[in-house]
């Protein structure tokens, strides 16, 4: 399985696309402005299309600014020969870095086959945000939950690789049941990861809000008077 890579520097006082290597089917496209000019980012769109294996190395230095995402939702095609369509990602983000992984999500046709594994190492003081995501599939033609396979893990590792966070989503069709009966009406399934000093005011805001919810529901009105 060959690596595409990208390596992200400090350069002239900003963040910079030092390295980008990547080869059909897949296409790293580092965009040259995106939002004002003081911002500090690189911004990265990954196209591909979805084939046996495909692997990425990203590396974001230190104190550099990094966001990927992909031009539309990743498609899996109908599986050939029950073969597993596969994508890891490795990616290491340096000190006082911040590396924000928002893809569209994927799609799953019918019999399709899929697994991602994406790897982040990471520093005390390194922030990453990970949305990872999947839909029911192509809910127009019917197909609701009518792939064979998909599996998601993400693991963030600290130094000397010990681990921070290991998690993995497993959807397969079972000889008893289907994935569509277990899903239900549910149509999409995901998970937001905030990590680091340069995401806790959105942290802090998410769970002020989820307290606000909470308090909500569980506030009980009281009887009237007869």
């Amino acid at each position: 399985m060959e690596t595409e890579k990208v390596v992200v520097e400090r350069g002239g006082g900003k963040s910079t696309a030092t390295h980008c290597y990547s080869k059909y089917p897949l296409k790293f496209i580092v965009h040259n402005k995106v939002g004002p000019s003081q911002t500090d980012a690189v911004w990265i769109t990954l196209s591909l299309l979805v084939g046996d294996s495909i692997k990425c190395d990203i590396s974001v230095g230190d104190g550099c600014t990094t966001v990927l995402t992909t031009q539309a939702s990743t498609k899996v095609y109908k599986s050939v020969e029950s073969k597993c369509s596969e994508q890891v990602l490795e990616a290491r983000i340096g000190s006082d870095a911040l590396l924000a992984v928002i893809p569209f999500p994927v799609t799953c046709f019918s019999t399709a086959k899929y697994s991602q594994t994406q790897v982040f190492k990471v520093f005390p003081s390194s922030s990453l945000l990970i949305v990872d995501w999947i839909t029911s599939g192509r809910y127009g033609r019917g197909e609701k939950w009518d792939f064979e396979l998909y599996k998601s893990t993400n693991n963030i590792f600290l130094e000397a690789d010990e681990p921070l966070f290991l998690d993995t989503i497993l959807l397969e069709q079972g000889r008893y049941s289907s994935i569509a009966e277990r899903m239900q009406d549910y149509q999409v399934i995901a998970m937001v990861i905030l990590l680091g000093p340069k995401l806790k005011f959105i942290q802090d805001q998410i769970q002020e809000n989820v307290k606000n919810l909470m308090s909500q529901q569980l506030c009980i009105p009281s009887g009237g008077s007869g």
